[in-house]
């Protein structure tokens, strides 16, 4: 199909709410997709601008039945992009030929209008820049190597991290020829084709120079002073990330450490999440016995951990990466075409221990999942943090009733977002869950972890927020309710990312310390004890009760003493009905052996063959199953 139909389609459905253009243009069925997607994001970005046009020139009222989005992509690629491509003596082509003058006439006038000198400054607002980050798989590969690699192809490493030099070298990369859509769709330089242009706005011929002080290669931005055009630095706080030019990307994809999946392009906020759940990065946890009020690292160990939303993978795959194939993971993914990418993905990248699991999260039962203790969930959201996604904003201009529809939208998502997190909060061990977004909305980000808190309160409250990073992240959670600023948020201007939220929710421990298993010794005192208060005459559910209520911390001779004490306590009209049920053949040698011998291990051994106690083996059992809840 041809490029500007795909181009046009793709921006239609996004326009529709049907997706993201990106993810649109890189479906399976749509050929040449980079191709697709470097005209569509433009003539998205420029859709304003080139609707102004094609009203002001006439265009649809000398073709009322052209398609518009198609209008927008083949105008755009005809005045912005690198020229009409195609059939002109036909269709559309031909009509939007036909008319071209009228919008270049119309094009200059508007630029005279807004006092500007190019086309390019009647866009408002350009995006924000950002590095392009590069995570070094540390399976197959180390930092180190990758370095070497970079620095063998002609890239240099900076002492120290700079991120404005890393932004200013970006500016500086100059790209060959066909190259030109590459760039477009990043919408980092202009291409060559509009740096050659003489002072009149006329096109100079391909491989000729302009007649004055400055050439076409003058035009370019120069190389800032005492920067690089091809330099990176290793990240000072995630150090498997190398940090690269925005303008470096395909360079970037082309490169053998991309290829071979010895590293993979992944931003800094996205890798964030993993970190966090297997807690590499500081934190104030309360899963950390040790220092449950400082900020620690690496100081929870957690079992197998689950990826509740896993495609594509690079999270799931850093999450392999970070446990060194000594915990399990499972990947779950509902779409199957998207479960095959991610299976073939995982494979790629090596990552061990990784299950994928073809299933709607919320279709799986905690109980299948019992082994499962931690969570990462990555769900669908607006996706408006993403630098590099067109915004809705610019597709469409809204009319009446729009803007409250994507209002429903927002809470659409936000409810989604709610079901996902509570559902995994039932997960039977599950002690810690990571929610992120790649969204600023506040619906889908304070929001929704206010109405998870709520919620918790409302039953037994055993969740709270751990504190991410204090002191080492900045841009911390907008402060909406009571420990919100424990959650972050990141920022294109401030972090150099895409715009992120991450929030940690954490199963807090329970009043009492959790309950150590009996050694052999502790469980033979314990039945001395029961032995001892059934040969008095007390009942053994009342000695249940003693034990059960007994402390922890208590020593078990101080459980033993209690037991004595109630046996003291016991009516003396009693005692003869015990007695008289009780074998005293039976319970006086124990009694004997507990006076002459306190340790008496041994006989207590050979006493414990002939005759099992089926009271205290329920008892251990209950006191078994109460460990293991908790």
């Amino acid at each position: 199909m041809d490029v500007y139909q795909q181009a046009a389609r793709a921006m239609q459905a996004s326009e529709e709410g049907k997706g993201q253009l990106k993810q649109l243009c890189l479906q399976k069925e749509v050929q040449k997709k980079r191709a697709t997607y470097a005209v569509a994001a433009e003539a998205a970005k420029h859709v304003k601008v080139v609707d102004g046009l094609l009203k002001e020139s006439g265009f649809y009222e000398a073709n009322p039945t052209f398609w518009p989005n198609l209008a927008r992509v083949m105008v755009y690629d005809a005045l912005f992009g690198t020229g009409l491509k195609g059939e002109v003596r036909k269709g559309a082509g031909y009509a939007v030929k036909k008319h071209l003058a009228r919008i270049k006439r119309s094009l200059h006038e508007l630029m005279k209008k807004q006092k500007v000198a190019s086309p390019q400054e009647l866009i408002a607002k350009k995006k924000p820049r950002i590095p392009i980050y590069v995570r070094v798989n540390t399976v197959v590969t180390t930092v180190n190597d990758v370095i070497a690699a970079f620095v063998a192809s002609g890239w240099r490493q900076m002492e120290a991290p700079d991120p404005a030099a890393v932004l200013e070298a970006g500016k500086a990369q100059h790209y060959s020829e066909s190259d030109k859509r590459k760039r477009a769709a990043d919408g980092d330089d202009e291409p060559e084709a509009k740096r050659q242009k003489d002072e009149s706005g006329k096109a100079v011929k391909k491989g000729k120079k302009k007649k004055g002080k400055k050439g076409a290669e003058d035009a370019a931005p120069a190389v800032p002073q005492g920067h690089d055009r091809k330099v990176f630095y290793r990240d000072p706080m995630l150090t498997s990330l190398l940090v690269f030019p925005p303008s470096s990307k395909f360079a970037l994809i082309k490169h053998d450490v991309i290829r071979t999946h010895k590293a993979v392009i992944q931003d800094k906020a996205s890798c964030l999440p993993p970190y966090v759940l297997l807690h590499c990065l500081p934190m104030v946890s309360a899963l950390d016995r040790e220092n449950p009020e400082e900020p620690t690292a690496g100081t929870t160990v957690m079992g197998p951990v689950l990826d509740a939303t896993s495609a594509p993978g690079n999270k799931t795959s850093l999450l392999a990466a970070l446990s060194r194939g000594k915990r399990q993971v499972y990947a779950v993914e509902k779409d199957e075409g998207r479960a095959e990418l991610l299976q073939k993905r995982l494979t790629d990248f090596k990552s061990p221990k990784v299950e994928v699991i073809n299933r709607s999260f919320l279709d799986i039962l905690p109980e299948e999942y019992p082994q499962v203790e931690g969570i990462l969930l990555d769900p669908s959201c607006s996706g408006s943090g993403i630098v590099d996604r067109v915004c809705d904003d610019n597709l469409k201009t809204k009319q009446a009733g729009e803007k409250e529809e994507d209002e429903k939208r927002l809470q659409r998502l936000a409810d989604f977002q709610f079901d996902m997190i509570r559902h995994a909060m039932t997960f039977l061990n599950v002690r810690r869950i990571v929610y992120s977004t790649c969204s600023i909305h506040r619906q889908e980000n304070e929001e929704v972890v206010q109405r998870v808190m709520d919620a918790d309160a409302d039953e037994d409250g055993r969740w709270q927020l751990a504190d991410i990073m204090p002191g080492t992240w900045g841009n911390r959670a907008l402060p909406v309710f009571q420990n919100a600023q424990h959650c972050i948020r990141c920022s294109p201007s401030e972090d150099h990312t895409n715009g992120f939220f991450v929030a940690c929710f954490e199963k807090a421990p329970s009043g009492k310390k959790k309950r150590k298993r009996l050694s052999k010794q502790e469980k033979k005192k314990r039945k001395r004890a029961k032995l001892e208060a059934e040969a008095a005459g007390e009942s053994g559910d009342e000695v249940e009760v003693v034990v059960e209520n007994a402390s922890d911390d208590e020593d078990e001779d101080a459980v033993v003493e209690t037991s004595a004490r109630k046996n003291a306590a016991t009516p003396a009209k009693e005692a003869p009905k015990k007695a008289a049920k009780e074998a005293p053949v039976k319970a006086a040698p124990v009694v004997e052996e507990a006076e002459d011998d306190k340790d008496g291990d041994e006989e207590m051994e050979e006493f414990e063959e002939v005759e099992e106690d089926e009271e205290m083996e329920e008892f251990e059992e209950v006191e078994e199953m109460e460990e293991d809840e908790e």
